[in-house]
């Protein structure tokens, strides 16, 4: 994990354009929007918050009465301090293993962070501890079957890795068993976003997370909401 917290310090540090691009600021606004469509949680956990922009837009909701977000990434904090500032956010850097407040979230969030864990079942199972009773545990992350990799596997490929850093890519199916195994039974989940294609990739941005709601299967990206009993 050290490798990666270097990693990252060093790309939020020099690749800051690519992190506040319009087109991910859309993508990130509509992620909030469909789970928000589902959940109205008062108090938050962010967990690997990033550049801190699922903080911000998720503090605007008048529902939601503060935002706590750590990431192990100094850097990251910083940036998201620095750009995303709300009153309602808190940041600090941790990882959490590390946060000592069980049974406080209505919501327990991770965007794209669940890929890069060499320990999902620990992740969930301290996301579980972190969470009260009727709230839900939001896992945001690529989805394995996505229409890319269903290409590869029909021409006998193996299925690719969006990014080399990912330890592994996982479907609902395979969240929901794991979310299961700790307390975390399923609630709902949702795809969005659609690649593989090349006439869907030129397709704008608001078609493409249209089509990836409509086909889930084959969506680029996928939520996964367990609730705790």
């Amino acid at each position: 994990m050290e490798d990666q917290r270097a990693f990252f310090d060093q790309l939020i540090t020099d690749d800051w354009a690519d992190y506040a691009s319009q087109e991910w600021d859309f993508v990130r606004r509509h992620e909030i929007k469909r789970l928000f469509e589902l959940i109205q949680p008062a108090m938050i956990l962010d967990v690997g918050c990033g550049c801190g922009f699922h903080d911000r837009e998720m503090s605007t909701y008048e529902f939601v009465r503060q935002v706590d977000a750590i990431d192990y990434s100094s850097a990251s904090i910083a940036k998201a301090d620095e750009h995303y500032s709300h009153e309602k956010v808190k940041r600090w850097v941790a990882d959490v293993r590390d946060v000592s407040v069980p049974s406080s979230y209505d919501l327990v969030a991770s965007f794209q962070v669940f890929e890069h864990l060499s320990d999902p079942d620990a992740f969930l199972a301290r996301c579980s501890d972190l969470c009260r009773s009727g709230g839900h545990v939001a896992i945001f992350t690529p989805n394995r079957r996505r229409l890319s990799n269903i290409r590869r596997w029909l021409r006998f490929e193996k299925a690719e890795l969006l990014d080399p850093q990912h330890f592994k890519e996982y479907t609902t199916s395979e969240i929901a068993a794991m979310g299961a195994r700790h307390g975390l039974p399923y609630a709902y989940s949702f795809g969005y976003g659609m690649h593989g294609v090349s006439k869907v990739d030129q397709m704008p941005v608001e078609r493409r997370l249209r089509l990836g709601e409509l086909f889930p299967f084959v969506a680029h990206g996928m939520c996964v909401i367990l609730k705790k009993p």
